[in-house]
């Protein structure tokens, strides 16, 4: 028998320990199934990069790449949030992770038959995005189905660490496997790893059936009320419209292959650390956030966090040595984890359990279309600048439009809960 561990919720006035959520069972699975996952997505991200921009020789085509991740995300951002909030979440989540095992296997024949180009790179990139946004909403609407409301920020602060711990693993691997082997053997781990985060989440035993004797419908009705619910609840559209102002200047991982081979000479190896640093402030941030526990003014610390970001955006690109780059990207991944891991509690705090789908699918579309209008942005801005000042631009925008947009909508600011 299933059991939705929300019954029986710790009181407020309990601490929260820094691995409580990790006490239930079913969150365990669904964290290590995102441990396998983000280590899959990680490694594919920085060997795709790599090979188009081996391939090309092309910011600008490095750039385009953003394109290719964005249209799944328009084109079923709505619906897939709107099937969340009507269909067994679990179900959809075992279905997404099936579909996404044949990419990596793809690109690694593809490779091995020496008939790799460019445009399999884009294809097969949308293909990942379109894994992403049909089963994002879904994990995120699963979450409070797992834990009780008071683990709520624990769970997501948690759910997150594994990814950006594979994001400082992933890419080094990626690196070191490319360098002593071949890319194509480094696809073939990849998709290993994808199939062992399938195993996870068809282990979960807690129903994904979405609460309440009336679900939603896939409809446009149902999209629109979505939109209507993310356009009244103003706390949360503030730190949509935050997040998107600052990615679509600031998306710097697109430039990262550019920095270690035509400003550092590192080489493939040094471009997987270089990928990696970030993860290294974001599991400094997800320490942080766990041992503090509940925070209250969760809205404040957003529009710190992004300002954080938008200086380590300047730095990056101003950064003449190797190892100062490194610390760079590695508070940029500090800022981009509390950033994220506190939006994303806002939503589940605010958002009722039929609502948290198309929320989270909301939050997906504006992130999403951010990071694409930002890597054609930037990509285009290095062709003209050079990848160190396109960076430095990024950084003193971001920064003003955090500025702004904080004094604007000081609903952000002011939030506590």
């Amino acid at each position: 028998m299933t059991t939705d561990n929300t019954s029986g919720a710790a009181r407020p006035e309990e601490r929260v320990r820094p691995w409580g959520s990790l006490a239930y069972r079913d969150f365990t699975l669904l964290w290590i199934s995102g441990l396998f996952s983000g280590m899959s997505r990680y490694m594919r991200e920085m060997l795709n990069y790599f090979l188009i921009y081996e391939l090309s020789g092309s910011a600008v085509q490095l750039g385009l790449t953003g394109i290719f991740q964005a249209i799944p995300v328009l084109v079923l951002g709505l619906i897939s949030g709107s099937l969340a909030d009507s269909v067994d979440r679990k179900k959809m989540l075992v279905v997404m992770h099936a579909v996404g095992l044949t990419t990596p296997f793809i690109l690694a024949a593809l490779v091995f038959t020496d008939t790799i180009a460019v445009w399999h790179l884009w294809l097969l990139t949308s293909v990942t995005s379109t894994v992403g946004v049909m089963s994002g909403p879904a994990q995120r609407a699963f979450i409070p189905r797992l834990v009780p409301r008071s683990h709520l920020m624990n769970a997501v602060t948690l759910l997150s660490a594994p990814t950006q711990g594979t994001l400082m693993v992933g890419p080094v691997l990626a690196g070191v496997l490319v360098d002593l082997m071949g890319v194509e053997w480094a696809y073939l781990t990849n998709g290993l790893f994808q199939v062992l985060s399938l195993v996870a989440i068809m282990s979960i035993a807690t129903s994904g059936v979405p609460e309440g004797a009336r679900r939603a419908r896939v409809s446009f009705t149902a999209i629109m009320d979505g939109l209507r619910f993310t356009w009244d609840q103003r706390i949360i559209l503030a730190g949509f419209l935050i997040d998107f102002s600052v990615m679509a200047v600031g998306f710097y991982r697109i430039l990262l292959p550019i920095l270690a081979k035509d400003i550092y000479g590192v080489g493939a190896t040094g471009l997987g650390v270089l990928n990696a640093a970030p993860a290294i402030g974001s599991i400094i941030a997800s320490v942080v956030l766990l041992t503090m526990g509940n925070i209250r003014r969760k809205g404040a610390l957003i529009v710190v966090s992004y300002l954080l970001f938008a200086m380590s955006l300047v730095l990056l690109g101003a950064a003449p040595w190797f190892w100062l780059a490194i610390v760079a990207a590695a508070g940029l991944g500090l800022a981009d984890m509390a950033s994220y891991t506190l939006r994303q509690s806002l939503i589940q705090l605010v958002a009722p359990d039929g609502f948290r789908g198309r929320t989270a699918a909301t939050s997906q579309i504006f992130s999403t279309f951010a990071n694409t209008t930002g890597a054609v942005e930037i990509g285009f801005a290095a062709a003209i600048l050079g990848a160190p000042g396109a960076l430095i631009l990024g950084g003193v925008l971001s920064a003003t439009f955090v500025i702004a947009i904080g004094f604007k909508m000081k609903t952000l600011w002011d939030y506590r809960s």
